[in-house]
This record gives structure tokens, sequence and C-alpha cells, in this order.
């Protein structure tokens, strides 16, 4: 089973994703900002990583700098997500693997995650 990391501070985009996501059968473990899903990465390592770009806190931009800069955890795909498109276009949006504009598409969505995630063995 492929699990995938949640990481959004609105707590109604993280309860829909996991519950699209659990339906689709993946396992999720969430995160409400940068701190706590670093946290979870260091607890296991899921096979992709959703994550916000606009959080109180430690936004998505330093998260995913602290990804990019640890060999642990440099190899893992992370979505940027965000509602502010422009944002998107611009760095770190380039060190992401995908990025995915808010609203998204169920089915592009998914496509990510299964472009991204390596095959289960």
């Amino acid at each position: 089973m492929k699990t995938i990391l949640v990481v959004d501070d609105e707590y109604a985009i993280v309860d829909a994703l996991q519950a699209l996501l659990e339906d689709e059968g993946f396992a999720v473990v969430t995160a409400s900002d940068g701190r706590e899903a670093i946290a979870r990465l260091r607890e296991a390592t899921p096979d992709v990583v959703l994550l916000d770009l606009m959080m109180p806190g430690m936004d998505g931009r330093e998260t995913l700098r602290i990804i990019r800069a640890d060999p642990a955890l440099s190899h893992l795909p992370v979505v940027l997500m965000s509602a502010a498109k422009h944002a998107l276009a611009n760095p770190p949006a380039h060190d992401a693997s995908a990025t995915l504009p808010k609203p998204f598409a169920v089915e592009r969505l998914l496509e990510l995650i299964e472009r991204l995630s390596p095959d289960e063995k």
C-alpha cells in the first residue's frame, strides 16, 4: 500500500484529501504545517508528499528546502499545491517534483501520485 503525506494548514482540505485518498486505497499521514511534516518524515518515509505552499510558521518553501537538503529525504517526490497559481511558477516550484494549482481535479491528483510514486513490489 502506498503512503501519502498530506501537509496543509486548512483542515477541510486535509480531511477531504485524506478521505479521497483512503477511498482510493492509499495510507494517509497528515501534518498541519512544515514542522509537523518534517517530524512525520523522520518517523516514516511516504511514497509522495502533497505540500501546501502557503502555511503559517514553516511554509512549503522552507519545508521543501529542508527535504531537498536532507540526503535521507531528498529523493522524495513532492507535489507543491497552492491556490496562488503565480506562486507555483517561481522557486521553490522548480525543486518540486510537480505542482498542483488549487482547486484541482481529482483525476489530476491521482495521475500525479501514480506517476511519481514507485511501483510496489
